[in-house]
């Protein structure tokens, strides 16, 4: 994910603050854990393979089924088999680089006021769609320049908006408490609450918005505009559907600024479903992997004592105890028939 998560994701370590000994205790969770992801990642490429593999060797085919007319066409035109090789290398290179033009279709630079807007958009939320780069030393530069000073100020930006979002998230919250806190754990309070806001924003950030590019992209379906939307709010940016492109595109360099907009609007909302999800600390798998009680523990330590409280997940309730450590021992010694410490 982008850096919004990870600080995200930082905060909720943060409030484990586990101590050593309990980091030790977990040593072996954590080398499960990793093999786990590894199986995972296996898994997920093995599955891309079995799906995709068919589909691209169809491609393939047809490209090489097309590749040889043209070149039987070419050749009876008198061209070389060397320059045949040259031309296709000429226009794939083109057409990587955003350069494609077609008989009769006037299409738009790609360095347009619209573009260059949605392209900073795309580097300082860090979703980076890779479409569209700078070709220029000067380019390559400033863009260095630019997302070492954008992507925090949008990071803080946007933290800063999630605040404001949770107001009324946390308002929803406590009506919830109120009406349910009687008859259900303040656990599944947080599992409704946390569902609330799922519904929420799957359907203002996810189903609404696809619709409406389902309308705008005209060779995009539902599942295209829906993939993008979700690759875009999870800072994935695979670039293979960027919205705006089309060569006839109405009020490009409008549309690009409202997707724009959409796409900061957008993370904040994702992170504050990350904030609502972390709260539920039963789902937080964080503190599976740094403690070994249900709690969250905040240690802190003197000379002669170790003082620990712990909350209590299903009620909410927070204890502090103290356990005494590095006394010095106690010696005896008898007097009289009796027992005496020294």
């Amino acid at each position: 994910m982008g850096l919004q998560m990870f600080q995200l994701q930082n905060k909720v370590i943060d409030r484990i603050e586990a101590s050593p000994w309990q980091i030790r205790e977990t040593n072996v969770r954590l080398a499960i854990g990793l093999v786990v992801l590894f199986f995972y990642l296996l898994i997920g490429a093995i599955v891309f393979v079995q799906i995709e593999s068919s589909n691209e060797e169809n491609d393939m085919e047809a490209y090489q089924e097309f590749r040889t007319n043209w070149n039987r066409l070419l050749k009876e035109a008198g061209f070389k088999e060397t320059d045949i090789d040259q031309l296709f290398t000429d226009i794939r290179i083109m057409a990587l680089k955003g350069i494609w033009t077609e008989k009769n279709v006037t299409t738009e630079p790609i360095w347009t006021f619209g573009q260059a807007f949605f392209f900073v958009g795309a580097l300082i939320s860090t979703v980076g769609y890779g479409r569209v780069s700078p070709r220029t030393r000067e380019g390559k530069f400033f863009t260095i320049i630019y997302c070492l000073i954008g992507i925090p100020m949008t990071l803080a930006l946007l933290s800063a908006l999630v605040v404001r979002l949770k107001k009324p998230s946390a308002w929803l919250r406590c009506k919830l408490n109120a009406r349910l806190g009687h008859l259900f754990h303040d656990s599944q309070i947080q599992v409704f609450h946390l569902t609330f806001v799922c519904t929420l924003l799957l359907l203002f950030v996810f189903i609404i918005p696809s619709y409406i590019f389902t309308k705008i992209e005209t060779d995009w379906d539902f599942l295209d505009a829906f993939f993008y939307c979700f690759v875009s709010l999870t800072t994935i940016g695979l670039g293979e559907y960027v919205p705006g492109d089309q060569p006839d595109q109405q009020f490009r360099t409008f549309y690009k600024i409202v997707v724009t907009v959409y796409l900061i609007f957008g993370l904040s909302c994702m992170m504050l479903f990350l904030a609502t999800l972390y709260d539920v600390q039963q789902l937080n798998l964080s503190r599976f992997f740094l403690t070994r009680d249900n709690g969250y523990i905040n240690p802190s330590y003197d000379d002669h004592c170790e003082t620990f409280s712990i909350t209590n997940q299903n009620y909410g309730i927070t204890r502090n105890y103290t356990r005494h450590i590095n006394e010095s021992p106690v010696t005896t010694f008898e007097t009289g028939g009796f027992y005496q410490s020294e």
